[in-house]
Order: C-alpha cells, then structure tokens, then sequence
C-alpha cells in the first residue's frame, strides 16, 4: 500500500512499511517498532510523531500499519504538503522511508 498521496483535512491517512533482512531479503520483523515523523512542507519540526504497529501477525512478517487524524487540531492545513518519515530496525541494521502526501 504505501500511502496515499492525498487526504481532505478531517480524514484519516494510513500508511504501510514491509521490513526486511538488510543480508537476505526475506521479510522480517523488526526489533523494535517502527517510528514515524510527520512534517509539513520543509520545516524541520515535525508536527507529528508516534511509532507503528504490526498488522495481522498471524498472517504477516514484518508487515506495519499506522493510521493518523489529518485534522486541523493535527496541524493539518489544506493545500500543504507533508512528508512522513519512517525508521525501522532489523537485526541491528536501520532503513528508513519516506512518503508524500497533500491535504486538500
């Protein structure tokens, strides 16, 4: 899934990782979950942090989800954009990805 790339102010965004060995490939869970930064256009501060969650264990392997409010009381504003980046560790290697989105 990944992220989608809009959301109207007042909606909620969820956004997905799958994590990997960084020596074999295979799909793997991480050691510690997931963390996330939320910025808006390029300021340095981000307006919203947290950590991810694992999905459906049962079915999965190293499958996150998180869902955030996109809301005005978020710092939120429609026709910005916003970047969210995520860190994650596996077997004592850090990757990290970023997506983009607007608020509309």
């Amino acid at each position: 899934m990944g992220c989608q790339s809009r959301v109207y102010v007042g909606d909620n965004l969820t956004f997905s990782i799958c994590t990997h060995d960084a020596d074999t490939g295979a799909l793997t869970d991480t050691s510690a979950p997931p963390s996330y930064l939320v910025y808006e256009d390029e300021t340095a501060t981000a307006i919203l942090t947290g950590t991810m969650a694992i999905l459906d264990t049962g079915n999965t392997t190293g499958f996150y989800t998180e869902q955030i409010a996109c809301t005005a009381a978020n710092g939120f504003e429609g026709g910005k954009s916003y970047t969210i980046y995520i860190e994650a560790t596996v077997d004592g290697v850090t990757g990290g990805i970023s997506y983009g989105f607007t608020a509309e």
